[in-house]
C-alpha cells in the first residue's frame, strides 16, 4: 500500500497527539461525526446512492462511520500497551521466550532490535505436548504494525472464523508494534520466528502448521516465508499460508490514499498508513527492500499460498501485483480469491462493519484450498 511522504506529518499531527490538543481533537471528532450522521442516514436510503449498490443500508452507514472514526483515532497516534499478564484470556495466554540465537540470521540480526520475550493467545484452548495431531493456525493479527494484541478484543472474531472453516486451533502471537521505536523492523519478524519455533517445540509438526495473517499480519507471513526460503536449513516450512487483505507495499509516493479508485468503498485512512510506514521502516533500510515491500520482489517458496482480498479495498492492487509476480516463479503454488463487493479486512472486522456473510464466504474458500492440498 503506497502512502504519503513523511512531510505530511507536521505541526497539526504533533498538536493532536498531545494534551490539550488530543482532547480538543476528540471533541471535534465527535461533533463532526454527529453533524454528518443524519445526512448519511438519509442519503444512503436509496441503494443506488450507496458506495456499492449491492451493499446493505447497514454496510453503507457503517463504512462512513468507521472511516471517519479511524481517521480521527489514528491521527492521535495512541500507543497501545503490550502486557505479559494473562488478563481475561487466563490460561489461554502464554509467554514465549526467544528461540535459540542461531535461528535469527541475516535480516533478523540487528544491533538494537533483538529477540525478546513475547506473549500469545490460544483459541479455543492451548495445545499441549503429546496431544493428537491437529491443524494449528499460526495467525498474525492486523493493525498496520501499530495496533493489536492477538487477544480476544481484536482477534476473537478472526479466530472464530478460522476454527470454523480452516483449522482446529489458532495461536495468535502478541508481536511487537512499530508504534514505539523498539518495535520497528525486524522486531515483528523476530517474534514470528519465536512463535513458529514455540509451536514446533510443542511437538506440532510443520506439516500441521498453517501460517495466516490479516492486513499487516499478511505482510508478516510473507516475510516469514521469504526468510524460510533464504534459510532452508534452519526451520522446516509450514504446510500452507493464508493472506487476508494483506498490507504489502510500504513504498511512499507523493500522492494520497484518498485518490485511490477504491477509497470510497474502503475504511482505511491516511493517518494509519502514515503512522505505520514512519514507524516500521528503519532509517537505514530502503522502503523498496524485499522484506519491506514484497509485491515487486517475488521469491520461490515450498509453501502453497492462498491470498484473499476484497474488490472494494484500497489494498487490492498490491495484492494482485504480488500474486501475479509470485506465480511467475516456477514451482510456486499461489491462488487468489476476490470477494467482489467488500472492503478491507472482512476477516478481522466483518462483524463490526456488517460483512459477516462475506467473511464467512472468504473463510470457507480458504478452507477448501487447504482441503484440496490434502487430496
Amino acid at each position: 500500500m503506497k502512502t504519503e511522504s513523511k512531510g505530511s506529518t507536521t505541526g497539526m499531527s504533533s498538536f493532536i497527539t498531545q494534551q490539550p490538543g488530543k482532547t480538543i481533537w476528540i471533541l471535534y471528532a465527535v461533533i463532526s461525526v454527529l453533524v454528518r450522521l443524519p445526512f448519511w442516514l438519509l442519503y444512503f436510503i436509496p441503494a443506488a446512492l450507496r458506495q456499492q449498490p449491492q451493499w446493505t443500508y447497514r454496510q453503507a452507514i457503517t463504512n462512513k462511520v468507521v472511516k471517519a472514526g479511524t481517521y480521527f483515532f489514528f491521527s492521535m497516534r495512541i500507543i497501545p500497551t503490550l502486557s505479559l499478564d494473562p488478563g481475561k484470556e487466563k490460561e489461554r495466554f502464554v509467554v514465549l521466550e526467544p528461540a535459540p540465537a542461531n535461528l535469527y540470521q541475516g535480516v533478523l540480526e540487528d544491533k538494537i532490535i533483538t529477540p525478546m520475550t513475547i506473549g500469545g493467545t490460544w483459541y479455543p484452548v492451548p495445545h499441549r505436548k503429546g496431544e493428537a495431531r491437529e491443524r494449528v493456525i499460526l495467525h498474525f493479527h492486523g493493525g498496520a504494525y501499530a495496533l493489536g494484541t492477538g487477544r480476544d478484543e481484536d482477534t476473537g472474531y478472526v479466530a472464530k472464523l478460522l476454527i470454523q472453516h480452516v483449522g482446529n486451533k489458532v495461536f495468535a502471537p502478541q508481536y511487537r508494534l512499530c508504534s514505539v521505536p523498539s518495535g520497528r523492523f525486524p522486531a515483528a519478524l523476530q517474534d514470528a520466528i519465536t512463535s513458529y519455533k514455540y509451536l514446533l517445540d510443542l511437538g506440532i509438526p510443520s506439516s500441521s502448521i498453517v501460517l495466516s495473517g490479516d492486513s499487516a499480519g499478511g505482510h508478516l507471513v510473507v516475510g516469514l516465508l521469504r526468510y524460510f526460503s533464504e534459510h532452508e536449513s534452519l526451520l522446516p516450512a509450514p504446510s500452507a499460508a493464508l493472506l487476508w487483505s494483506a498490507y504489502l507495499d510500504f513504498v511512499p509516493y507523493y500522492g494520497s490514499v484518498e485518490s485511490h479508485h477504491n477509497y470510497a468503498t474502503d475504511f482505511l485512512s491516511r493517518p494509519l498508513m502514515d503512522w505505520s510506514r514512519e514507524g516500521f521502516v528503519p532509517e537505514l533500510m530502503r522502503s523498496t527492500d524485499p522484506y519491506i515491500s514484497p509485491p515487486r520482489h517475488p521469491f520461490a517458496t515450498k509453501t502453497p499460498l492462498w491470498v484473499g482480498v476484497s474488490g472494494g479495498e484500497v489494498l487490492e492492487d498490491e495484492n494482485d501485483e504480488f500474486v501475479m509476480n509470485m506465480k511467475h516463479i516456477n514451482g510456486n503454488r499461489v491462488e487468489i480469491y476476490v470477494e467482489p463487493h467488500a472492503c478491507h479486512d472482512i476477516l478481522g472486522f466483518g462483524n463490526v462493519i456488517g460483512f459477516e456473510t462475506e467473511a464467512e464466504s472468504m473463510a470457507s474458500v480458504a478452507g477448501s484450498f487447504l482441503h484440496n492440498l490434502e487430496n
